[in-house]
Parts: C-alpha cells; sequence; structure tokens
C-alpha cells in the first residue's frame, strides 16, 4: 500500500516546473509541460499528484496565451492545487471518475471563476469533464495516469477551443515512453503504445 504522505513533496514540485516555464522563454506544448511533470524524479507511474498536474499545465498554457501576469498564475496554482488533494488515489475505479478528467474540470472552473452558482461556466466546467471522462471511458482499464493524461488533455485542447477560444497546440502523434514502468499497461490496445 503505497503511504501517500510520501508524494506531497511531487505536488511543489510540478508547480514549480509550471511556474518556471511561464517565467522563461521556452516555448513548449501542453503535453511537453505535462511530460516535465511526469519526468520528475521518483515520481510513481500511478499517484494523485497526476490530479493537479492536470490543471496545474492547462492553467499554464491558457494563462501564458492570454500573458496574464505570473502573480495570476501562481494563485490559480494554489487553488488548483487545494482541490486536488480532495480527489483521491484510486478515484477512477472507486468513484468512478479519473482524476485526471476532474483535473479537467478543475482548470476550467478556476480559469472560468465558476462556483457552485454560476450560469454558463457551471454548465462548461461539467461538460470538460465529462467529454474528458467519456474519452478516458473509451478505452476501458486497467487505470493508467499517464495514457488518461494524454487522453484528458487532448480533450481539453478541444474544450479549450470551443469554450475559451484558445488554441493549445496537439500533437500529430503521442507516444508514451512510459509503459515499461507500467504492470497493468494495456500493450497495443492503448493507442499511444509503441514498441
Amino acid at each position: 500500500m503505497m503511504d501517500f504522505s510520501t508524494l506531497e513533496p511531487f505536488y511543489g514540485q510540478m508547480r514549480d516546473v509550471c511556474v518556471d516555464y511561464y517565467k522563461s522563454e521556452k516555448e513548449m506544448t501542453v503535453f511537453q509541460l505535462a511530460e516535465a511533470c511526469m519526468d520528475l524524479p521518483g515520481l510513481p507511474m500511478h499517484c494523485p499528484p497526476h490530479h493537479f498536474l492536470m490543471p496545474a499545465v492547462l492553467l499554464t498554457a491558457c494563462h501564458k496565451a492570454k500573458n496574464d501576469p505570473v502573480e495570476y498564475l501562481e494563485e490559480d496554482l494554489d487553488e488548483a492545487c487545494k482541490r486536488a488533494h480532495n480527489v483521491l488515489g484510486g478515484f477512477c475505479g472507486n468513484y468512478g471518475s479519473c482524476g485526471s478528467a476532474v483535473g479537467v474540470g478543475i482548470f476550467m472552473s478556476i480559469f472560468t471563476q465558476s462556483g457552485p452558482c454560476s450560469q454558463g461556466t457551471w454548465a462548461w466546467t461539467n461538460m470538460a469533464t465529462a467529454n474528458a471522462l467519456t474519452d478516458i471511458a473509451k478505452i476501458d482499464g486497467p487505470r493508467c495516469c499517464k495514457r488518461n493524461t494524454y487522453l484528458a488533455l487532448l480533450s481539453a485542447c478541444d474544450t479549450i477551443a470551443e469554450r475559451l477560444n484558445i488554441t493549445l497546440e496537439k500533437p500529430e502523434d503521442i507516444v508514451c515512453k512510459y509503459h515499461a514502468q507500467n504492470k497493468e499497461c494495456k500493450g497495443t490496445a492503448c493507442p499511444f503504445f509503441r514498441k
């Protein structure tokens, strides 16, 4: 059984990756930024920090696209981290809602300043989660935080373009470099698997 308290440093490290990129002159796609987070030394194949990774990279990419002050991003990352901590490990199988899809909803809620009493953006937030969850569910289990991160990002890019009029570049081909670490890898049944 994983000791989730040992994972706490990864939240701060992911935040640092996002803020450092935001302040830099580098150009990265949201997928490259996600992989920079997933490549953090010691990050397990499957773990709750992936639930923060999703809103963190989307907030970073969208604030950068709007050229917002870094303070806006930092404030939003702090809020996303608080919310992501409520998305427990195993949420996908135990609650029927993958944390990557919930992370898309966390992003949309924060970025649109939506809340329980909002109209319009309330629907966007729930639809963003639903679209990501539908795309993830089509592939079926078992769990894979890396696969579901890619699927949720692809879905989120479409939702963001439609609802926020922000275009985030999607790669033509995504190749998973993590499959050897996954004892439950679906192999060729995963759209990102390459030998």
